[in-house]
């Protein structure tokens, strides 16, 4: 390899991993973020390739570009200690609007009885199914479905529902639902949030991210926000959202959500946040018949 391009490539690659960390507000750079631990693999190929070719400034430069996106990713690898039975459970689900086994999806759901569920993404047309599959088992509901996609969000609960209201955040429907369990309230707020396939729409994300987050920390009861943010846990704008809205996420393990076109899915971008007034006990990754999201399922404890 010539000098010259063996030093663009290492400048390149360190330019790229930074551009994880710093995406400026360029929005193909933040959807090039979204897959930095794809990156950090690539760097560990180009390693091994700069080292037995004896490439040693493309070494170098791939060691210092792994190093930065592995910083970058690896705490969203950290394990859920606690092992102690949950005062709730509580999932996401989103179920995909155009889901071709809409029924199957459903029933799954049904099969995994959570205490508390949303689903994004509800359609009109099977809005009424699932109201009769739930109307024992999750008698509190709140929902705003829709014909068209993809924006239908619905909210259902075995527990009481004291109060809730719907907002719309840059035309987007988003429930904040209060939940009275065992004498605790808890306050959920689900959303989905714009895609950032277009400028416009991720300026649109970021919007309700910030405005959930200054209603999150208005709040003093034990919350949780949840849904389809659209946005994977390293990115500036995410970390942002649960500064302001003093929340953290939950999770274990690296657990990415989307999409199943490959089988599997690639990125995390459903999440379940909360409070710290409450303490997670579990949160698993489940598949979702038909969808193009994983579903996420999580148990909490209330803090003492």
């Amino acid at each position: 390899m010539p000098n010259w391009l063996q030093y663009a490539f290492g400048f390149g690659l360190i330019l790229l991993s930074l551009s994880h960390w710093f995406p400026l507000g360029i929005w193909p750079l933040e959807l090039l973020g979204a897959f930095a631990h794809f990156t950090a693999t690539f760097c560990i190929l180009v390693l091994i390739a700069a080292l037995l070719l004896r490439l040693y400034f493309l070494t170098g430069s791939a060691f210092l570009s792994l190093v930065l996106n592995a910083a970058l990713v690896t705490p969203h690898f950290a394990s859920i200690p606690s092992s102690v039975n949950p005062h709730f459970t509580i999932a996401q689900f989103n179920v995909y609007h155009n889901n071709p086994t809409a029924d199957e999806a459903i029933q799954f759901i049904a099969n995994t009885n959570p205490d508390v569920f949303t689903i994004q993404e509800l359609n009109t047309h099977w809005s009424e199914s699932i109201d009769s599959i739930f109307s024992q088992s999750h008698s509190y509901t709140v929902k705003v479905p829709s014909e068209n996609c993809c924006h239908g969000i619905g909210f259902y609960s075995k527990f009481p529902i004291t109060s809730y209201e719907v907002l719309d955040i840059e035309k987007t429907p988003v429930i904040v639902a209060h939940v009275l369990i065992n004498h605790s309230e808890l306050t959920l707020i689900s959303l989905h949030t714009r895609p950032p396939v277009f400028p416009n729409e991720t300026d649109q994300r970021n919007t309700q991210l910030r405005t959930v987050a200054e209603i999150a920390r208005t709040i003093k009861n034990p919350i949780i926000v949840l849904g389809d943010f659209n946005i994977v846990p390293w990115d500036s704008e995410f970390k942002d959202f649960l500064l302001k809205g003093n929340l953290k996420v939950a999770h274990h393990g690296f657990q990415a959500t989307f999409p199943m076109e490959f089988g599997f899915p690639l990125i995390p971008i459903d999440h379940i946040t909360y409070s710290d007034k409450l303490v997670p006990t579990s949160c698993q990754t489940v598949t979702i018949p038909g969808s193009d999201h994983h579903g996420l399922v999580a148990g909490f404890t209330f803090k003492d």
